[in-house]
């Protein structure tokens, strides 16, 4: 079986384990925003193929679920993150 490349390079550690401190705050503020992006364009996407209204009560009831599983600080800093994401563009 043919082994993958890293996706981090051989020269650093292929264990998130062994990341530093300052590493895994990194990695862990870019997976929170790449999420934020993903929902926001799941968002648009139901927005133009269901409408605005639609759109709006699917992710109400998505946001409660998220809170339901994370907790409501989860689930705010989801939707200030989304605001963030849609003002940059």
């Amino acid at each position: 079986m043919k082994q993958q490349q890293s996706l981090i390079g051989s020269e650093k550690a292929n264990n998130l384990a062994n990341l530093s401190s300052q590493g895994r705050l990194n990695l862990q503020e870019t997976m929170r925003n790449s999420e934020a992006r993903e929902w926001l364009a799941r968002y648009r996407k139901k927005a133009l193929e269901e409408g605005r209204g639609e759109a709006q009560y699917w992710w109400q009831q998505t946001l409660e679920n998220i809170a339901k599983r994370r907790g409501q600080a989860a689930a705010d800093d989801l939707r200030q993150r989304m605001n963030t994401q849609k003002d940059k563009k």
